[in-house]
């Protein structure tokens, strides 16, 4: 997101404040400072504070993460008849109970709040729809990855000669992650495709349990400029989540130039794979999908993958930061034209 607020906050007029959560600890990114936006940790807020501060800025525009917050939703209550509120969420709908009574409530409890809605993509758009948003009132493209950064592996990558087969997962060490189901698969095949390696980026519960393999590699966690070597040589990406709302990490590689595997929980693949051009999509789970899956990559020639790779790149252009804020830019521009 860090790279969406550098465009938004590069275009003229617009004066962009980020109030924020801390940094989880198994994802510890440092965030950097910037001329174009500013930061403000929350962790010591109070309501009133947030509130204050949010005055202070005199917004045309606010943007709220979800709607478990109580202090963000005291904000969009003061604001929603004045300007563009806008709710952002990334769950699927599912219609399970829970979200059923989100429909119910939603007219006494989130269009109180919201006037629009902003979702990663088509996952998302049935789900505020249902909440009661018109499609007029919805946009997409919430998740942007930092297309400058891979486009830039992507140029490296063309003119590097990989020596060796890589398969590349970065992600966090938990269950729900489906990194087990990824170690046991890679295993399995191992035998049969001992070119190939394993390496895995990231941190959670289970790093002390990783797999111990002579093909597994663990890098624990790395920051973004760390992890360039390894896409540089990587051949191709698994993400075989069990959940994975959107997945801006597969947005990342597919602008890298990777050809792609990935379970269908994961939203990302609505946007940026395409089954039998760039990569593979496996029902969620599938042990023997995930083993087949692996198994037609293993089997795929260099040149199909570098033919795999640039689709990969060609789809990832669909979102960039520059898109990310002109979405945020037209969300301003549809209040002035009501008013």
């Amino acid at each position: 997101m860090l790279s969406c607020f550098e465009a938004l906050g590069k275009t003229p007029g617009v004066n962009l404040l980020v109030v924020h959560w801390p940094i989880k600890t198994e994802a510890p990114f440092r965030l950097p400072t910037s001329s174009n936006f500013k930061l403000r940790g929350r962790s010591n807020m109070s309501r009133e504070d947030i509130i204050t501060i949010v005055d202070n800025a005199h917004p045309d525009l606010v943007i709220v993460s979800g709607w478990m917050d109580e202090d963000y939703l005291a904000v969009a209550k003061i604001y929603k008849s004045q300007i563009p509120v806008v709710l952002t969420i990334d769950n699927h709908w599912v219609g399970n109970l829970k979200q059923w009574f989100a429909v119910v409530t939603a007219p006494i409890f989130i269009k109180r709040l919201f006037n629009c809605a902003w979702v990663p993509g088509v996952p998302q758009t049935t789900y505020v729809k249902k909440l009661g948003f018109a499609s007029n009132n919805i946009k997409n493209g919430f998740y942007s990855a930092d297309t400058t950064l891979f486009n830039n592996i992507y140029r490296k990558r063309e003119k590097t000669t990989r020596s060796k087969k890589k398969l590349l997962y970065i992600g966090r060490y938990l269950e729900l992650k489906g990194i087990i189901e990824l170690w046991d698969t890679f295993m399995k095949l191992s035998p049969e495709y001992p070119e190939w390696e394993l390496h895995c980026v990231g941190a959670g519960e289970l790093y002390e349990e990783r797999a111990s393999h002579p093909q597994i590699f663990h890098h624990d966690f790395l920051q973004p400029n760390e992890l360039t070597p390894l896409i540089e040589t990587a051949t191709a990406f698994v993400m075989p989540s069990q959940i994975e709302p959107w997945g801006v990490v597969l947005h990342e590689m597919a602008a890298a130039g990777l050809p792609l595997i990935a379970s269908d929980a994961v939203g990302a693949t609505t946007m940026f794979l395409n089954p039998g051009e760039n990569g593979w999509i496996y029902p969620s789970g599938n042990i023997s999908a995930l083993f087949n899956s692996f198994k037609e990559l293993f089997n795929t020639s260099d040149s199909d993958l570098d033919q795999m790779g640039r689709k990969s790149h060609q789809l990832a252009s669909r979102l960039t930061p520059e898109i990310w804020a002109e979405t945020a830019h037209n969300f301003l521009l549809c209040n002035k034209l009501k008013n």
